[in-house]
This record gives C-alpha cells, sequence and structure tokens, in this order.
C-alpha cells in the first residue's frame, strides 16, 4: 500500500496531499524580492523559506519539475497552521 489515502489508481496517490513533501520553516532575510505564498512581495526584511517536492513523481514530467522553494512571512504561517 502506498499511503492512507491512495485508492490504487496512480493519480489519485500523485494529487494526494500524503505525496507532498516539505522541510521546515527556516527563518532567513530576503535580500532580493521574494513572492510569498500569499502573493506579496517582499524584500529587505526577514521571512521564512522551505522546500517542497513530490515523492512519487508523475512519469510524463520532467524530473523536479514539481519542486520550489517557497518563501512565507509569519502570517502566512499561521494561516496554514489554522486551516489544517
Amino acid at each position: 500500500m502506498m499511503g492512507k489515502g491512495y485508492f490504487g489508481v496512480a493519480s489519485d496517490y500523485i494529487n494526494n496531499e500524503d505525496n507532498l513533501r516539505y522541510t521546515k520553516w527556516k527563518k532567513t532575510f530576503a535580500i532580493k524580492p521574494q513572492k510569498t505564498i500569499s502573493g506579496k512581495i517582499v524584500w529587505l526584511k526577514m521571512i521564512y523559506k522551505r522546500r517542497r517536492w513530490l515523492h512519487i513523481e508523475p512519469p510524463q514530467f520532467p524530473k523536479d519539475s514539481f519542486n520550489k522553494i517557497e518563501y512565507a512571512e509569519w502570517e502566512d504561517i499561521l494561516n496554514l497552521k489554522m486551516k489544517k
């Protein structure tokens, strides 16, 4: 079995929340303008960043095409935690 949300079809697991992997949020200083997960552009201040990737990638896409670095302010992180 591939995970608690797996129903037997590969696309179900690829699009499932259990397939996404994240690092912990790390505090960093935004020297260059960065777009946060809420869509706001911030720079010259302390923000948080993490890496996101898929545990199992769809074979029809190039390798690492879904990997990205996400940036957030403290309010964005609180909103994410409240939604769960």
